[in-house]
């Protein structure tokens, strides 16, 4: 019976670090599609700059950005469900929490939607400032960010695996002997 109750301890431990985890997915999801949608409304404000300034201009470019900012959601949202808490789940059985393997999901995900915004392979002249800063910049913003998040998290969960593993062989946090009165 004890143990069944630890199974389900440790079960809802789980799901409580995955929803953790998807929330700070989607936090930073958030903060990257708004990072996209600020270089895009930049690229845009550079560009009528440059090129002569009109209103119809202006109203494109803000909502190039809205649209930008919104598909860089969209993308970011999908991905982290369908690739980012499964990711964390596997990760976190074999206890592995650093940045790399978002980071490559995230390019990953960037490549694919390059790929399908492009409409095939791409060519030397599909690569431009605009690409970049619309699906590649956003998409390493939010792996780095969801790591920065995660870290503290990730030390707690290291910290209390460290002090199961303590209270295990008999030891207490400061390496005195722990005595049972049971």
């Amino acid at each position: 019976m004890l143990r069944r109750m630890d199974d389900q301890a440790q079960q809802t431990l789980d799901q409580i670090r995955v929803n953790i985890a998807f929330e700070k997915m989607v936090t930073s999801v958030l903060t990257g599609a708004a990072l996209g949608g600020a270089l895009t409304l930049l690229l845009e404000l550079l560009g009528l700059a440059f090129g002569g300034f009109s209103f119809g201009g202006l109203l494109v470019a803000v909502l190039d950005t809205v649209l930008a900012s919104f598909l860089i959601f969209l993308v970011g949202f999908f991905a982290s469900v369908a690739i980012g808490a499964p990711l964390f789940i596997s990760l976190e059985k074999n206890k592995r929490r650093n940045v790399w393997p978002y980071l490559a999901a995230a390019i990953a995900v960037s490549i694919v939607a390059f790929v399908l915004s492009v409409g095939g392979l791409p060519a030397a002249t599909d690569f431009n400032l605009g690409i970049v800063a619309r699906i590649f910049v956003p998409a390493i913003f939010v792996a780095l960010m969801f790591a920065r998040m995660m870290a503290p998290v990730w030390r707690a969960a290291e910290k209390a695996e460290a002090d199961a593993a303590a209270t295990q062989a008999g030891m207490g946090r400061n390496g005195t002997n722990i005595v049972r009165l049971h």
